[in-house]
């Protein structure tokens, strides 16, 4: 990789790091503070939120120096979180309050994903996508691993507000970082002069991205049933610190995603050439299976985690190969702009997903839900062999749909 890349990637690890902190530290709060399944679930729903926002970037992202985007969010991160400590070290952190800073830090935090992205697309050599998205996922992969194996040791020893405070430095170092030393050329949008406000170019450049990913109807079938996985999935995962006694079994159950995710994107890359119509419903029915098996046999010592790990295996190569699907099927002038959309579209019914786990855990049980949430990857499965703009893709990931023979 070129030495801009390797900055960007320091950088993603960074925050991936201290986000991976603050998000468990907010969590277990909230469950401290409660114990309501139902306000775990809320407190889930408003950190996903800021996903549903993300289409309203596009524009700015293609528009503008990609460079300040990432700096500005950075800072503003860094300045938010760091209200929420005063709060809690003043014991003036009221939930409604926690909340809005959240969703307004997220917010923030989101804007970097496409930002990020049209950046990787930009600056990787062709042919070389899939690999580089597998290195930026390992990479930060590798640190969330030992982010949540700790971060319920250091909840307990530390306590939430100084995981804020820790959270808040690192978001500064990462501004910091980005503003000394990421060099950009200007895209040709950047460098393209307008007579048009701001308010009127951002119109004209919002449409044009909407058409662009609209015209992409395989993508678009293929982002639909990614949608209702992940609202199946959301629910059951609202309840992981419902079931949890713990911080350290929370941590637990997210060291297992963490570790299968990295696994899933080791594995990534020597898959990519086998048929999309084979390998994306065997991956959804691997994950589906080894989800429900994590909840049925929890009662035997570690072996759950295992199988939850077995299950994100799968979730994990399904995650690189949707962003690059995203990535080679968007003109490269649209790829921010279309990440941006298509990301909210992504995580539109994740919001639901966490909150409706929540009301239906209070309802019944946090293992019902969970044993049946994995039933969304059975789902998926299904609508993609039965879907004919889908189950003819016999090209590998890295060939876009326009130029298979199979392209409709």
């Amino acid at each position: 990789m070129n030495r801009q890349l390797i900055i960007l990637l320091i950088g993603r690890i960074i925050t991936n790091f201290a986000d991976s902190f603050y998000m468990i530290a907010t969590i277990w709060y909230v469950k401290s503070v409660t114990e309501s399944p139902l306000l775990i679930g809320l407190t889930s729903a408003v950190a996903i939120l800021p996903v549903t926002i993300q289409f309203l970037y596009g524009p700015v992202i293609e528009r503008f120096s990609k460079k300040k985007l990432l700096c500005s969010a950075m800072f503003g991160q860094a300045i938010l979180v760091s209200i929420i400590s005063i709060f809690y070290f003043t014991d003036l952190l009221w939930l409604p309050l926690l909340y809005v800073l959240m969703f307004l830090a997220l917010s923030l935090a989101e804007s970097t994903y496409p930002t990020e992205s049209a950046l990787i697309e930009y600056l990787t050599p062709k042919g070389k996508l899939t690999k580089v998205n597998s290195i930026f996922s390992f990479s930060y992969q590798t640190l969330d691993i030992i982010c949540d194996a700790v971060s319920g040791i250091l909840i307990a020893f530390v306590g939430v507000g100084v995981i804020y405070v820790t959270n808040s430095a690192m978001l500064l170092l990462t501004g910091v970082l980005f503003l000394l030393y990421l060099k950009l050329p200007k895209s040709k949008k950047e460098s393209e002069s307008s007579n048009l406000g701001f308010f009127k170019q951002y119109r004209d450049d919002f449409k044009e991205g909407f058409l662009v990913v609209k015209s992409r109807t395989r993508l678009l079938s293929i982002i639909f049933g990614f949608i209702g996985m992940n609202l199946m999935a959301t629910m059951g995962m609202a309840m992981l610190p419902v079931i949890s006694r713990s911080p350290a079994e929370y941590g637990f159950w997210l060291t297992a995603m963490s570790v299968g995710t990295l696994i899933g994107t080791i594995l990534s890359s020597k898959v990519e050439n086998i048929p999309l119509n084979r390998i994306m419903p065997f991956l959804a029915l691997w994950s589906g299976v080894f989800w429900v098996l994590a909840f049925v046999v929890k009662g035997i010592p570690l072996f759950p985690f295992v199988l939850f790990a077995s299950s994100w295996m799968g979730i994990g190569i399904l995650g690189i190969y949707v962003q690059t699907l995203i990535q080679v099927n968007l003109p490269q002038a649209h790829v921010g702009i279309g990440f941006a959309f298509i990301s909210s579209l992504l995580g539109s019914l994740s919001p639901l997903g966490f909150f409706v786990g929540g009301v239906v855990g209070e309802l019944t049980s946090g293992i019902f839900l969970l044993s049946i949430s994995g039933a969304g990857y059975f789902l998926f499965a299904v609508y993609f062999l039965m879907n004919s703009k889908l189950n003819t893709l016999t090209n590998a990931l890295s060939v876009r749909f326009e130029d298979s023979n199979h392209y409709l």
